[in-house]
């Protein structure tokens, strides 16, 4: 894969979207016009129709012999307007009343029948009729209940009076409702649903026009007779539907954003609206986008014309608008099972975002979450485009698609990285959801450790028909790089004190609640036994992670030929596995290390050795329950990274290959494990 062909057909097809201006006006222009409008005229039309509705008198009938006391409580409680009123009850009340009601002559029926007691005195039975679908419905039962128990409490306090008794006895239960929905709630429950439905949208038509359009117009077939890898092809037209589908995102959010600040000071009612809020939301919404555009791009090239592509389209868009209707649901909250259902987690996570707020571990699981799903749907959209008989005649397409491939003897590629990348990301998340509340912790950890990681690493490389003793280095470091890596151990540590310490003072997003996690999760550890806590929290991440990660990832990535993609790629994979934006960012620079001192030893046990040391390192100083102070050092985490930057400075030269074939892109594997904590 070229890197600059994709970006050269990403600049063709960006500038053919480009071309139709109006699409552009309406993608940019509209949005921050609409909104500032539509809040003006729904703010001022939602609390005026809401005075009128409580102003206007109430329509009520009443049959049946109703006492006194019942008829003037509502005439005092309300403004009624007495549609029927008859002493006697109609022998069918029932049809009778639905009559009065559809003709909307009247909003309520109350029908009261006498009811003798056996020890004399008489109660009343009564019955409402109302019709909740009927505009005003449900606002006139409300106001007919409270007048009811009103009425209620009074006649029981005038029978507590006639016994002798304090009429207080009969309240023995005072309730008191404070409700603190306020109005602004419908924004909180309708912006979730506009900003996803104009994601896709923004996407739709460039997505069509650089599909189905490309068909139509011949353009495609002839891109693909030129010397192009169909990956090189999806990637330049992913970016051009990415960018038009985040784009889209940001000018909504930026139209809402405004409009809310201009017209309600960032704050109605229960809904807050300020610049950290669009960031975050923002953020949600690139791994959504990324999700969209995949699944528009993958979709709409299966089409043969631009119409046909439109119907294929829109279930897409079905899709969207169903589960955006999420956020409208006041009971169904953000848990972290639903946080890993995509499209749905977005919605509900930016109605919290709108509200009460979202902590950064909530935050962090619905972003990688949906991150996997757009990885996924990356690889499926660049499947799509390798089968060129779906691209040039739509013939059998499914069966083109899914159909088994000829590949060469060793499949262990950059793809295949990214798809392990995206099966154990997704495994990991989704078991530890589903095990966390029905097993103990170190049970959760043992259990994804080498079902998740050691396992489907192990079966990956022998499915790609590679060498395992290639894709996982499993041989000895040389004297010179045991040398380095003796030195890398405290370097190891160091880093990882200066990483904790730089955190603590840059004050990243989360990091009290990230250490607090941390405290909590090292706590519950310190009460397994030793060797327990060790070999689940140090030994099996070290082998098992590193398998995965410096083995499979770091392998795969490598027959790029970059060494620096090959890193840097294995260490975001790693950091992202962590998943609370703390934890992530420490296992990234901690994998970034791990990784360059596998490629250069070509020998994992090197990366497993560190990782291991890490982690043991985190398990040790915590078990007193107090971290130590010399964990937030700088000037210890420097004097240990000192032997580390020497064992650095040895590892050139530390391959035990011959310099031929260290010269030759390859694979290794290798070590990881993040920050101050355990990794």
């Amino acid at each position: 894969m070229r890197p600059s062909i994709a970006f050269t057909l990403f600049r063709k097809d960006l500038r053919e979207a480009l071309r139709d201006r109006r699409m552009i006006t309406l993608l940019v222009i509209v949005p921050l016009l609409l909104y500032p409008l539509l809040l003006g005229l729904a703010m001022l039309t939602s609390g005026m129709l809401s005075r009128q509705s409580q102003e206007k008198p109430l329509k009520l009938a009443v049959w049946g012999p109703a006492p006194a006391l019942l008829l003037e409580e509502v005439a005092q409680a309300e403004r009624v307007e007495w549609v029927d009123r008859r002493e006697a009850v109609p022998a069918q009340p029932s049809p009778e009343a639905r009559a009065l009601i559809d003709a909307r002559k009247a909003q309520a029926v109350l029908v009261v029948t006498p009811v003798p007691l056996a020890s004399g005195g008489k109660n009343l039975a009564v019955e409402l009729y109302f019709d909740s679908g009927q505009p005003g419905g449900g606002l006139a039962r409300r106001r007919l209940i409270t007048v009811l128990d009103a009425v209620r409490l009074h006649a029981v306090q005038a029978r507590f009076q006639q016994a002798g008794l304090a009429p207080e006895l009969a309240e023995p239960l005072q309730v008191k409702e404070s409700d603190y929905r306020s109005t602004g709630m419908w924004l909180a429950w309708g912006v979730p649903y506009l900003l996803l439905f104009a994601l896709v949208m923004s996407g739709f038509y460039p997505a069509i026009d650089v599909t189905a359009g490309e068909k139509e117009r011949g353009t495609l077939q002839t891109l693909l007779c030129a010397p192009v890898h169909p990956l090189e092809v999806v990637l330049g037209k992913y970016g051009v539907v990415s960018l038009f589908t985040l784009g889209g995102a940001l000018v909504n959010l930026l139209g809402i954003g405004l409009a809310f600040l201009g017209f309600a000071g960032g704050t109605l009612g229960r809904v807050h609206v300020s610049a950290g809020v669009l960031v975050a939301a923002f953020a949600a919404l690139i791994p959504l986008g990324m999700l969209v555009s995949s699944m528009l791009v993958a979709v709409g090239v299966l089409a043969r014309t631009f119409k046909e592509a439109q119907n294929y389209l829109t279930p897409v868009l079905l899709l969207v608008i169903v589960a955006a209707h999420g956020a409208m649901m006041p009971d169904v909250a953000l848990t972290p099972g639903l946080a890993l259902i995509p499209f749905l987690n977005m919605a509900l996570l930016l109605r919290e975002l709108l509200t009460t707020g979202v902590d950064v571990a909530t935050f962090s699981l619905v972003f990688v979450s949906t991150l996997v799903w757009a990885m996924a749907g990356v690889l499926f959209a660049a499947r799509v485009f390798e089968s060129e008989q779906v691209l040039l005649s739509g013939e059998k397409p499914w069966r083109d698609i899914f159909g088994r491939k000829l590949h060469r003897a060793d499949r262990l590629s950059p793809g295949s990285a990214l798809l392990f990348v995206v099966v154990v990301l997704a495994g990991s998340l989704y078991t530890s959801v589903l095990l966390m509340r029905r097993l103990p912790l170190w049970g959760v950890i043992a259990i994804v450790q080498v079902g998740l990681f050691l396992v489907p690493s192990v079966l990956w490389v022998r499915r790609s028909g590679a060498e395992l003793r290639e894709a996982f280095s499993l041989r000895l470091p040389t004297p010179r790089g045991a040398g380095a890596l003796l030195l890398l151990v405290p370097g190891i540590i160091g880093l990882q004190v200066l990483l904790n310490t730089a955190l603590r003072v840059v004050s990243l997003p989360g990091m009290e609640e990230f250490v607090r996690l941390m405290d909590e999760r090292m706590k519950e550890a310190a009460a397994w036994p030793l060797p327990l806590a060790l070999a689940v929290i140090a030994l099996a991440p070290a082998i098992c992670e590193e398998a995965a990660f410096r083995g499979v990832v770091l392998a795969g990535l490598s027959r790029t030929g970059s060494r620096t993609v090959a890193v840097v790629g294995s260490a975001l994979a790693f950091g992202i596995l962590h998943m609370h934006l703390v934890h992530a960012v420490l296992a990234a620079m901690v994998g970034l290390l791990l990784g360059h001192v596998t490629l250069r030893t070509r020998s994992l046990l090197a990366g497993v050795l560190l990782h291991l040391a890490n982690n043991a390192t985190a398990v040790l100083v915590t078990r007193g329950g107090v971290e130590p102070a010399w964990m937030s050092s700088w000037m210890v985490g420097l004097a240990l990274c000192a032997p580390g930057l020497v064992g650095l400075w040895l590892l050139p030269g530390a391959s035990p290959l011959e310099p031929h074939e260290a010269a030759r892109p390859s694979v290794p594997p290798a070590p990881g494990a993040p920050g101050s904590t355990v990794t």
